[in-house]
């Protein structure tokens, strides 16, 4: 079974630091574009049973609570949910609100994904976030005494950010979350912050905090299972595993990415060329193909598997990836007979031990 994801590409805000795209001024736009979407979802040729359900943005929590019936109203129409193990939507702390909490949990929503970035002012401030830390505060006891599985998203390596606000950040989210992910900042460029910050160089900050997320949450019950997320015991988000273990994820929406079958297709990437090909029923060429070889099929799992805790099945292993991780120091892995996974060193550095496998 395949998973969903479903992008829902509107904002409030840009943030000074997002490149991932996004309308702002939407309110004219959000009914147009579900129409785009149940015209992308029809194409479809049968119902697929879904194994999750991925609904991101953007932020997905500025529509009303009439858009999201129709958005949920779109998805049962055209896929199989009755087999559903997750369904997750994102949200922002200054968006949420009752109303989106009863409708999740009355139309099988198990997770909410929030983005609290960080539980200091100045540090929002600094990220361009449109909330303070007391609506963060507030949406997270909101979606905690719903009874849904609650996920935090943090920002580590702000300018100004030390380890007493990274720590006060991650003790308060962690007594409302079963899961984290931790992110460091990074200057995109053309957003606003990587002008502002010129050449600020993260990276050696960022290897401190992340190091400290690393040994400060398994202390507390958070495993990490991949590079940038902990969660406690059977709250891993299943849909994002999809991903990192190459199973098939359908995507609807602007800029969405999908893979089946060894195909990975992206969707129109803005909003008026997405509701541009909905008015000519989607022909196939409103969307990019990339076909992988089973070489580069094998290369891109070893890559995405070697990001989580699980590693890598040596019987799923090419010989010429083995040699390159056995020419590797072996404290950057942990090896069994079986599967090849990296240490907590090993996760530090695996921006570098990946790229010397995608080019193989």
């Amino acid at each position: 079974m395949p998973g969903l994801y479903v992008h829902v590409p509107f904002c409030e805000k840009k943030c000074k630091y997002c490149s991932f795209y996004s309308v702002v001024n939407h309110e004219s736009l959000i009914d147009s574009y579900l129409d785009a979407l149940e015209a992308e979802s029809r194409r479809l040729e049968s119902h697929p049973q879904l194994k999750t359900l991925y609904i991101g943005g953007g932020t997905p929590s500025v529509l009303s609570l009439s858009q999201w019936k129709r958005l949920i109203s779109i998805i049962t129409s055209y896929f199989d949910t009755s087999s559903l193990i997750e369904a997750t939507t994102e949200a922002n702390p200054n968006s949420i609100t009752n109303e989106h909490i009863s409708f999740w949990k009355d139309n099988n929503i198990t997770r909410v994904s929030l983005g609290v970035q960080s539980m200091n002012d100045g540090e929002l401030a600094i990220l361009g976030r449109i909330h303070d830390s007391m609506q963060a505060l507030k949406a997270m006891e909101l979606v905690n005494t719903s009874g849904m599985n609650l996920s935090c998203d943090l920002i580590f390596a702000i300018p100004g950010q030390t380890l007493r606000t990274w720590n006060d950040s991650l003790h308060t989210v962690m007594n409302y979350a079963s899961h984290i992910s931790t992110y460091q900042l990074t200057l995109e460029p053309d957003t606003p912050l990587a002008r502002e910050l010129g050449d600020t160089d993260l990276n050696a900050q960022g290897y401190m905090f992340y190091r400290y997320a690393q040994y400060m949450l398994p202390g507390k019950n958070f495993i990490q299972y991949e590079i940038s997320s902990f969660a406690q015991e059977n709250h891993e988000c299943i849909h994002n595993l999809s991903y990192w273990n190459h199973d098939d994820v359908i995507a609807l929406g602007p800029s969405a990415v999908g893979y089946i079958d060894g195909i990975r297709y992206t969707n129109p990437r803005t909003l008026s060329k997405y509701l541009n090909a909905a008015k000519k029923n989607f022909p196939d060429e409103s969307f990019s193909r990339e076909e992988l070889s089973p070489h580069e099929r094998k290369i891109e799992l070893a890559v995405l598997s070697l990001r989580t805790r699980y590693g890598i099945s040596r019987k799923d292993m090419l010989p010429e990836i083995e040699h390159v991780l056995a020419s590797m120091p072996d404290d950057l892995f942990i090896k069994t007979p079986e599967r090849i996974s990296l240490s907590k060193r090993g996760m530090r550095l695996g921006n570098s031990i990946w790229s010397e496998l995608i080019d193989l």
